[in-house]
C-alpha cells in the first residue's frame, strides 16, 4: 500500500504521521516499509536521526534513478529515502513507487507542484493530517481541486485531525462537519495534543520507543490499526 501525506499548509503535523505510522506499521504488522522524504527541509530525515547534508545518497538521485540505491535502515523493517535539503528547480522523476516494500509512505512538502501530483497519482491513498480549524476545510476544498484536476480519484483522500482539544467547541464542530461530509474517509479518532509528540523527534525516536504509555502513542497506535484494516479490506 502506498500513502502519500499531503497538506499545503506546514507545521500540521504531516512528519510526525509519516515517521510514527510508518515505524508503527513495521511493529505492530511486522511488514517492511519504505519512508520517503520528499521536502527539501528534510524534517522526515532528521526525526528519525539523521543529517540530510551528510549522506551521500538522496531522493532526488532515487528520483533521477541514475545511481545505484542506497536508501538508510531506520529500524528493523523500516528504511528511509532520506530527504534533498539542496534539490535543483527541477528534478527528473524517473522512480517507481512499485517495486519499493510492502508499504510506502511519502512525505510530501507542503506545496502543490508537478513533482507532488506525479507522485500522488501513485498512491492508494491521500493523507491529510489538519488541524481542526475552519480554515483548514478551505484548505481541503482546495486540495480536491487540485486532484480533480489532475483527474485522481477524490475517493483515495483520508483525512486526519492533529492536535485535536475535545474541550474546544471549534474542533468538535469541524470534526463532525468533516465526517458528515467524507464520512469514513476521515479517521475515526483523533490525534490529540500531546507534548510527547513534539518531544520525540529531538531523540530520533517514534512515540511508541520514547513514549509508549502516552496519549500520542495511543492515538498513533489507533491510527495504525486503522490504516492495516483498510489494507486487508483492499486485499479482499
Amino acid at each position: 500500500m502506498k500513502i502519500l501525506i499531503f497538506n499545503q499548509k506546514g507545521g500540521v503535523g504531516k512528519t510526525t504521521t509519516a515517521v510514527n505510522l510508518g515505524l508503527g506499521i513495521a511493529r505492530f504488522a511486522q511488514q517492511s516499509v519504505t519512508l520517503i522524504d520528499l521536502d527539501p527541509q528534510t524534517h522526515l530525515t532528521a526525526a528519525l536521526g539523521l543529517r540530510a547534508e551528510n549522506l551521500s545518497w538522496n531522493v532526488s538521485d532515487w528520483l533521477a534513478a541514475e545511481r545505484t540505491p542506497q536508501p538508510e535502515v531506520v529500524a528493523e523493517n523500516v528504511q528511509l529515502i532520506p530527504g534533498d535539503w539542496n534539490p535543483h528547480s527541477t528534478r527528473p522523476h524517473r522512480a517507481t513507487l512499485a517495486a519499493l516494500t510492502d508499504w510506502v509512505i511519502v512525505d510530501a512538502p507542503p506545496i502543490w507542484n508537478t513533482e507532488v501530483a506525479t507522485m500522488m497519482a501513485q498512491c492508494d491513498w491521500v493523507l491529510t493530517p489538519m488541524e481542526p480549524e475552519f480554515l483548514s476545510m478551505q484548505g481541503i476544498s482546495r486540495l480536491l481541486q487540485r486532484m480533480e484536476a489532475e483527474a485522481i480519484s477524490w475517493q483515495r483522500l483520508r483525512l486526519l485531525l492533529c492536535r485535536y482539544d475535545d474541550r474546544l467547541v471549534v474542533h468538535r464542530e469541524v470534526r463532525a462537519r468533516l465526517t458528515e461530509r467524507f464520512g469514513e474517509q476521515v479517521f475515526n479518532g483523533v490525534i490529540r495534543n500531546n507534548i510527547r509528540l513534539a518531544e520525540a523527534p529531538s531523540y530520533g525516536q517514534a512515540i511508541f520507543d520514547y513514549a509508549p504509555n502516552s496519549a500520542g502513542a495511543d492515538d498513533y497506535q489507533a491510527l495504525v490499526m486503522w490504516v492495516l484494516a483498510a489494507k486487508a479490506h483492499l486485499v479482499q
